[in-house]
């Protein structure tokens, strides 16, 4: 085998072991582009529920609130209607 041939096998060698370690580089980009979407998409899921439970826990105050709100509204009228019989 002459140095031509074994040069042009190492570089035969080398070019393919390059295209190699790009399809790596790719393979390994979109792997780490499907991980930050499923890092966002887990985010986003996270803020609907904390946002859901926020609003359960809202709509849960607003009915205690009008709850005691009445019962101070029929004290009141109880008062009233004792303060004016006498």
């Amino acid at each position: 085998m002459s140095e031509f041939e074994i040069a042009t096998f190492a570089y035969q060698e080398a070019t393919l072991a390059t295209r190699y370690a790009g399809l790596w580089i790719a393979a390994a980009q979109v792997g780490v582009g499907l991980l930050q979407a499923a890092i966002v998409w887990y985010g986003i899921r996270a803020m609907q529920r904390a946002g859901a439970q926020r609003a359960r826990e809202q709509d849960q105050r607003h009915a205690e609130a009008m709850t005691r709100l009445d019962q101070q509204g029929r004290a009141l009228e109880a008062l009233i209607e004792r303060t004016a019989a006498h």
